[in-house]
């Protein structure tokens, strides 16, 4: 019923209209026409009064959030508001006023003054004229799509639904976080409370760095604020909550241990103790006072108490955030809380007290792994033999999961021989290539069950058998002994013997063998394992064969992931070669863009022509598109960043630089940080800050329809403020960068904790360590206790362990300012390993080479402190995972002696070279062992004269190798030889022109040879 039938009701409802006669039902038929007319007319103008007041601006604010006095001006408005409102605007019956002007009048000021008038419309909502309610109902529909005075600057269409995603996208564009606060207060009991939060939420995670922008600006950060406490739906929300609210109030003192601003976790009730959450009231099951938003009180009792114990181990009460995780209820969240807070008995006399009462094999191995764990850190010899006894129990027809548990912990604790042996009893073929990666050769061969003895004879026969086994597979399996043949060229790559390698892998390469229920081929799984060992050479004659036209798609993604370049890329720059070369079948064609990408000179196509035709074809590439039943030819640009790159590996900077710069004028939003970055690196200030201010207008652009598509969360925009920080300190601005690093620090309060992460890596690669090592330090934690969208712990925990290294060398003061321990590198590293512990990212051989670098991390901060006990572990723990580890022995062993443990470094060494000589003895044409020995003997300057044989056997065998001749000269330079060496290098020289070492070394025998 409209307003205006509503009232011709309320009329013929009362006395003054009578009973009609004949004339005067003519009459009120002519009348109920004119009054539907005018229905009409008033509800336009409703509308467009209503458009007209929405859109009426707010006034600029600033920082000061004190209002001001009211003017004479506002003091008469409301004297005025009072001459038509007798009252106030908190009654039901303003929208009853006789006057039908007066009624919309009483509307829009409702709407307007929400705060006087909230209680009146919720009540006029229920009254019993229609009319009032119908009002009522749409100001609450106003205030729940967050339509508020000066709110609706958006597009006009928007404001004919309220309630779409992108009204409330547009409306939270504007920075007004107040308004959209309403929005939420006015669903709250509704059925789409949850849905408004969700969508907020989302919205804030997307575009975070433009709103905090927006809010610093206005000064209205404390209105972001009330906006978080109203829809922190999850603990990131929370995080951004507390984060912004340190923000605003920066002297806030960081507690001690025995700090009382954290509730006692004792007089929490714990989770077992509760009831089902579905039968508990809200609110105030833990007080957690001001520590929580008040969105929480939606939250389970032990999400809250997760939630606590993150903030408090973020806050630095150890105590208190593992009295929090232990409300929770969650072995694994109070195990988390014990392993920030170096708990490690604590953990070890719960896991062992778990595996005793562990309903399943899961539980009870699991809790094992973790006792493992703790006791390696507690150095409780007894027990952990005894957990190790329990992990090594291998069952019958146990699941795959648990064998990988048993495994892992094993390898994660150097117990490297008893992991092989575990992984062996299941699956053969991987535990080789473990013991490949842990220099074990004959632990690997005996593993492939191929003897190397018989391989010159039995090779292709081996290969047949295993053919054989794969065709009696359905599709989509992979044979037992596929896979080992795939381990044993794994084995004769590590011990030199190339050719049978080459073979294995060349054989393993038809594309109509399904080997996987995905569809992957078995030339694929070959592409695969030859990036895994850097064989680009070999992938280069593999991917396609003879005669072939075309390759898969997964094969092209696999390409690019060698080439490191996007697979679209790479299809680019291959199908514009097809119009360079239309002579050339698929396969040449292949063979000139794979060479191309890896900065080699392909065959056949080189010449300057060929690079102009190949900018020009990809900066005018005409597409046929259809448009109204035509086709039409459109020219665009397929140029990209990765192309570009590829330009300037083949040594083509002039036309690298003409395809950014046509990217640029096409505003390709990558292409402008990279011209604003290069330009900043070139020292055009000017230049580079016009190209930063361009890349955040066009991130910061925002209209309906990508409203809510996530493209980097803000990213490109706070790296174009990042770029203007940059600018701004190198000009000695101060002023100006300490506003655009505010800017920088409320962005980092983001609830997206990968935007977080993200924006770190960006700092981290402009130099500026500091903020981001603060960053990082927080967000690990907070990726620690996990949850929906966390970033990689480990990712996050390695980055933040490099950067407490760059600082090390860069600006070691700055780890004393930002109250950094040193030892927290090893603290990290060593939790990062125990993230992997349970997940399938990563490759088997991975939880060799990650613990194996977490010890040299332990190793490095020895020599660092000069612990001899600590190195001593180090390197014991060093050689179990890999006896033959090159890069310790060359790299680290001398600046071990140089810490004055020469005895320690020299036993070291010695053992690294009598099992290298050992290996060489069992595999004689093993160059890259050779090699390796020789230049480790160089660099630390023992043991020359077997260095000298080992590295004339290396160049015997490979005598095209300029890395192996240069070890040759540098050896032959320790002898006192320099003639020799700088004859040697000099050759090398020519066939490396372009190696920066070669020059170094050549003019160090120089210097050496005038002396």
């Amino acid at each position: 019923m409209t307003i205006v039938k509503m009232r011709f009701q309320r009329l013929r409802n009362s006395k003054r209209l009578s009973r009609p006669s004949g004339l005067a039902t003519g009459l009120l038929t002519v009348a109920t026409g004119l009054l539907t007319v005018v229905n009409g007319l008033l509800t336009v103008f409703t509308g467009l009064l209503a458009v007209a007041i929405a859109w009426a601006p707010l006034p600029v604010r600033s920082q000061d959030t004190t209002p001001p006095p009211s003017t004479a001006t506002e003091t008469q408005a409301d004297a005025d508001r009072e001459t038509r409102f007798p009252g106030s605007l908190d009654q039901p019956r303003n929208l009853a006023r006789d006057r039908y002007v007066d009624r919309q009048r009483a509307t829009l000021e409702m709407w307007r003054l929400r705060t006087q008038s909230r209680q009146a419309v919720q009540d006029a909502a229920r009254h019993p004229d229609p009319e009032v309610a119908e009002r009522a109902a749409w100001i609450l529909k106003q205030w729940r799509s967050a339509s508020l005075p000066g709110v609706a600057q958006g597009p006009a269409e928007l404001l004919l639904d309220r309630g779409s995603p992108s009204a409330l996208a547009s409306v939270l564009e504007q920075g007004a976080f107040d308004a959209v606060l309403v929005a939420v207060e006015e669903s709250a009991g509704t059925i789409e409370f949850d849905q408004i939060k969700q969508r907020v939420v989302t919205l804030l995670s997307q575009r975070y760095p433009f709103y905090s922008d927006k809010a610093f600006a206005a000064g209205t950060e404390a209105d972001l604020l009330n906006l978080l406490d109203a829809v922190a739906i999850d603990r990131n929300v929370a995080t951004a909550w507390r984060d912004l609210k340190r923000y605003l109030h920066p002297a806030e003192p960081k507690p001690s241990n025995d700090t009382e601003s954290l509730p006692s976790a004792e007089s929490l009730p714990s989770a077992e103790s509760l009831p089902s959450a579905d039968l508990l009231p809200s609110a105030d099951l833990l007080p957690s006072a001001d520590l929580l938003p008040s969105a929480a009180s939606l939250w389970s009792p032990a999400e809250r108490a997760t939630c606590l114990a993150q903030f408090a181990m973020l806050h630095g009460d150890v105590d208190q955030s593992i009295a929090h995780a232990r409300a929770v209820g969650d072995p694994v969240v109070l195990r988390i809380a014990r392993m920030l807070g170096d708990r490690w008995q604590e953990i070890a006399d719960d896991a062992f007290e778990s595996a005793a009462s562990a309903a399943t094999p899961d539980a009870r191995i699991e809790a094992y792994a973790w006792a493992l764990a703790a006791t390696a850190r507690t150095s409780d010899q007894v027990r952990f033999d005894q957990a190790q006894s329990q992990l090594l129990a291998i069952q019958p027809d146990e699941p795959d999961a648990l064998d990988d548990l048993r495994w892992r912990a094993l390898a994660m604790h150097a117990r490297v021989d008893q992991a092989i042996d575990v992984m062996a009893a299941r699956d053969p073929a991987a535990a080789a290539k473990v013991a490949c990666a842990a220099s074990r050769f004959r632990r690997a061969e005996q593993l492939c069950g191929y003897p190397l003895e018989q391989i010159a004879s039995d090779l292709d026969g081996w290969i047949k058998d295993a053919y054989i086994d794969q065709a009696n597979l359905p599709a989509g399996s992979i044979a037992p002994s596929i896979e080992r043949l795939y381990s044993l060229a794994r084995l004769l790559v590590n011990i030199g013997d190339t050719d049978n390698a080459r073979r294995i892998y060349h054989r393993l390469t038809p594309r109509q063998v399904i080997i996987s229920p995905y569809g992957a081929s078995l030339r694929e799984q070959t592409l695969v394992e030859l990036d895994l060992i850097n064989r680009f050479d070999w992938m280069l004659d593999i991917a396609v064969a003879p005669g072939e036209n075309a390759m898969t798609q997964r094969s092209q993604y696999i390409i690019g992931q060698a080439l490191n370049t996007e697979s679209e890329a790479f299809r680019k720059v291959l199908d514009r070669i097809k119009l360079i070369r239309p002579a050339n079948d698929f396969r040449e064609r292949f063979r000139i863009a794979f060479q191309l990408f890896r900065g080699k000179q392909p065959d056949g196509f080189g010449d300057p022509e060929d690079f102009e035709t190949l900018l020009e074809l990809l900066l005018h590439d005409e597409q046929s598109k259809r448009s109204g039943g035509r086709t039409l030819q459109v020219e665009q640009i397929s140029l990209d960043l990765d192309i570009v790159d590829m330009f300037i590996r083949q040594g083509q900077v002039e036309l690298a630089r003409e395809g950014l710069a046509a990217l640029t004028r096409a505003r390709e939003l990558d292409a402008l940080i990279s011209s604003a970055e290069t330009e900043s690196e070139q020292g055009d200030n000017r230049a580079a800050e016009e190209l930063w201010q361009q890349v955040a207008r066009q991130s910061a652009q925002y209209t309906p329809t990508n409203a809510l598509i996530t493209v980097d969360h803000g990213l490109s925009y706070a790296k174009s403020i990042v770029g203007s920080w940059i600018l701004a300190k190198r000009a000695g601005h101060r002023e100006i960068a300490d506003q655009l690093e505010s800017r920088l620090r409320l962005m980092l309060t983001s609830p997206s904790m990968n935007f977080r992460k993200e924006l770190a890596d960006h700092l981290r690669e402009t130099g500026q360590h500091e903020l981001a090592i603060e960053t990082l330090r927080d967000l690990a934690v907070s990726a620690s206790f996990g949850g929906e969208d966390a970033p990689d712990f480990f990712r996050v925990a390695v980055t933040y362990v490099g950067l407490i290294d760059d600082l090390k060398e860069t600006h070691p003061a700055a780890l004393d300012e930002l109250q950094i321990d040193p030892y927290d590198a090893v603290k990290w590293s060593d939790l990062a390993v125990l993230g992997l512990l349970k997940t399938s990212r990563y490759h088997d051989t991975a939880f060799i080479s990650v613990p194996l670098s977490v010890r040299k991390t332990f190793l490095q901060h020895a020599i660092e402190t000069a612990d001899e006990s600590l190195a001593r572990r180090a390197i014991e723990q060093i050689e179990s995972y890999d006896p033959m580890n090159i890069d310790y022995g060359e790299r680290m062993l001398p600046e071990l002696r140089n810490a004055g443990l020469d005895q320690l470094a020299d036993s070291a060494f010695d053992r690294l070279m009598d099992h290298g000589l050992e290996q060489i003895r069992q595999y004689r044409t093993d160059a890259t062992t050779l090699n390796n020995l020789a230049w480790a003997a160089a660099m630390n300057e023992r043991r020359l004269d077997e260095a000298l044989e080992l590295s004339e056997r290396a160049v015997l065998l490979e005598p095209d190798s300029v890395i192996y001749r240069d070890t040759l000269a540098e050896v032959l330079y320790l002898l006192g030889r320099t003639q020799e060496a700088l004859a040697i290098e000099s050759a090398c020289l020519l066939d490396e022109p372009d190696e920066w070492h070669l020059h170094e070394q050549i003019e160090k025998y120089q210097k050496l040879l005038q002396q």
